[in-house]
């Protein structure tokens, strides 16, 4: 009897649930005039929702806001907002104090190799005053902090609303050129996240192109490629060779970076490779590709086809910098060389993002650069140059943004799973910075906010030392330290 009640029970709720989903699926398939004639729905049936909640809200007025001119309804301001005060200012010998008596019995060199180097600079925001500062002025190994002077270097060129073109255009009937524009983020299909950035692809290039050969009667196409935009060579001579599997050969024309939709190896050819994926797109398409795409260089003045535009520079350092990627930065410095004049090879990016810090008054003498990424072991410059930069960029509205997009400390990027300890962990969710590492080599620098609410930038270089992980904790327990200064 009792599973003879249970089997009832189920057929009522199966039953219950039928009659729900046919309801659901009645409403949805049927127009809302033909649910009334059923009886399902009743036009003009009365609300039981007071009208005024629809209402807008009353505007404040000025007493109410205290400025002569209240804001607009709907913006949900009611005045304008005041500035915290600036915090105390760091006292500079107890800051140094702490900072040195950080624990460095683990910051040992390797068996035979070079002493280790500490260096460091804390620099006031506000007022551009050293609070701290050790070994600040020697020559060190930065690694991917480079990219930090390059951000800075390519904001100040630019204005940060500039894109970069990727073009097909037609020197003869019958005869298409892809032109490279050097969009580091170009694709070949739309990426699979639907969350912002979203770059330009060849794939809608290529439906843009497909249109206009119709429109002309075109449906057979050979196919070249040019890539001069940039002049190379795209290997930088001070990287070795397995730094191939870290950044691509660097050209004007690539997508995916060289890898594929969904990554892969790095192409060592990526113009090429790049120009038989759009071969293939036109061919789906229902048009025509006689022959392999072949090199075309020089052709970018020809007749337009049709173009994608790059996202806007600033949100293309925006993402050199928080991927921390070596391939987009250094096609940024070329950007940074062709915008200000100089050869399109890794020798006029460097003089060009010279030539910008020097300008900023940022530059020190003894700095040694090679690239723009700072995958080369011999670049060298000083704690107290990439605290001046970050500085800047901290102070200058403008430049702010590229600091927004750093990995907060503990939270989020490479510093999620760092912080974790008793001295560190202050500067949890509250320090924004880039790292850098290589072997031997450990480097940090970004902001923070003091106990006192004093913002501050620093800069924390470790070379020689093999003991990655020790270099990561001290430069770590060195943030918090800045940050829990109440000194």
């Amino acid at each position: 009897m009792r599973s003879r009640g249970r089997a009832v029970e189920w057929v009522i709720t199966w039953l219950v649930v039928g009659v729900l989903l046919a309801g659901g699926f009645l409403l949805s398939v049927f127009h809302r005039e033909a649910l009334a004639v059923t009886g399902l729905t009743r036009s003009g049936a009365p609300t039981t929702v007071a009208p005024e909640l629809f209402a807008p809200p009353p505007t404040p007025t000025a007493a109410e806001t205290g400025a002569d001119n209240p804001p607009p309804a709907g913006t949900g301001l009611v005045g304008p907002a005041e500035l915290p005060a600036p915090g105390v200012l760091p006292e500079r010998a107890a800051l140094e104090a702490e900072l040195g008596a950080l624990d460095r019995s683990k910051l040992l060199p390797a068996d035979g190799g070079e002493p280790v180097a500490i260096g460091y600079e804390v620099i006031d925001v506000a007022t551009g005053e050293v609070v701290a500062a050790s070994n600040e002025k020697a020559p060190l190994i930065p690694a991917s902090n480079t990219k930090t002077l390059t951000a800075l270097a390519v904001m100040n060129a630019f204005d940060g609303s500039e894109t970069f073109a990727t073009r097909v255009v037609q020197p003869e009937p019958g005869h298409l050129v892809l032109v490279g524009g050097g969009d580091p983020l170009l694709r070949s299909i739309p990426s699979p996240e639907t969350a912002y950035p979203q770059p330009a692809t060849t794939d809608e290039l290529a439906e843009l192109t497909v249109e206009a050969l119709r429109e002309a009667g075109v449906t057979s196409v050979s196919l070249g490629y040019d890539e001069s935009h940039f002049t190379g060579p795209g290997w930088n001579e001070t990287w070795p060779a397995n730094y191939r599997d870290q950044v691509t050969t660097i050209s004007a024309l690539w997508t995916d970076e060289g890898r594929g939709p969904r990554g892969g190896a790095r192409s060592q050819t990526p113009a090429l490779a790049a120009a038989t994926t759009f071969a293939t797109q036109l061919t789906a398409r229902g048009i025509t590709v006689t022959g392999a795409p072949v090199a075309a260089p020089g052709s970018g003045g020809a007749e337009e086809v049709a173009r994608v535009e790059s996202l806007p520079v600033h949100v293309l350092v925006e993402q050199f910098m928080q991927r921390s990627n070596n391939s987009f930065t250094e096609v940024m410095g070329f950007q940074l060389a062709a915008r200000t004049g100089h050869p399109t090879t890794f020798a006029g990016s460097v003089a060009a993002i010279r030539e910008q810090l020097t300008a900023l008054g940022i530059w020190d003498e003894g700095t040694v650069l090679h690239d723009a990424s700072g995958l080369s072991r011999s670049n060298r410059f000083t704690p107290n140059m990439l605290a001046a930069a970050l500085a800047e960029l901290a102070s200058e509205p403008r430049l702010s943004v590229i600091l927004d997009g750093l990995p907060t400390a503990g939270v989020t990027g490479t510093l999620a799973d760092r912080f974790g300890d008793a001295i560190a962990r202050p500067a949890r969710g509250i320090a924004r910075a880039k790292t850098g590492s290589l072997s031997l080599v450990a480097t940090l620098g970004g902001t923070t906010l003091t106990a006192d609410d004093r913002l501050l930038a620093f800069a924390f270089f470790v070379n020689g030392v093999p003991d990655g992980g020790a270099a990561r904790v001290w430069v770590d327990q060195a943030t918090g330290t800045v940050t829990a200064c109440g000194c």
